[in-house]
């Protein structure tokens, strides 16, 4: 999947193991979810609908998949979603291992919650 120059020198600038997890990571935000437009947002590639929807973002050794709206999905995933945000939640992944059919699952919802009840975030 061709990204964005901005997007792709993200990624291009990443090395470690947490470069094929978040590759992993994108690429299963882009199997469920390819009309969604992705760009760099707050220096990270964020996935948007009508709002945004996902981020992926590395750091030493785990990725967050951001959800926007993950505040609406913590008590569904209890233990999975991390975080205290109002809005903003996210799930740590350590692995391509952990995209899982759970995380297929929340990035679905993530996907259908902006399909039905988009809320604005900033």
């Amino acid at each position: 999947m061709p990204f964005p120059n901005a997007v792709a020198a993200y990624f291009d600038k990443l090395d470690g193991p947490m470069k094929a997890v978040t590759l992993a990571l994108s690429e299963c935000v882009h199997r469920q979810g390819p009309h969604l437009k992705v760009m760099l947002a707050w220096g990270v590639p964020c996935w948007s609908g009508h709002e945004r929807v996902v981020s992926v973002t590395a750091h030493q050794h785990h990725c967050n998949l951001q959800l926007w709206s993950g505040a609406r999905l913590a008590d569904q995933y209890f233990g999975r979603i991390e975080g205290t945000g109002k809005a903003l939640r996210h799930v740590k992944v350590r692995s391509a291992a952990e995209i899982d059919d759970e995380l297929i699952d929340i990035i679905d919802r993530a996907i259908q919650i902006d399909q039905d009840a988009p809320v604005r975030v900033r």
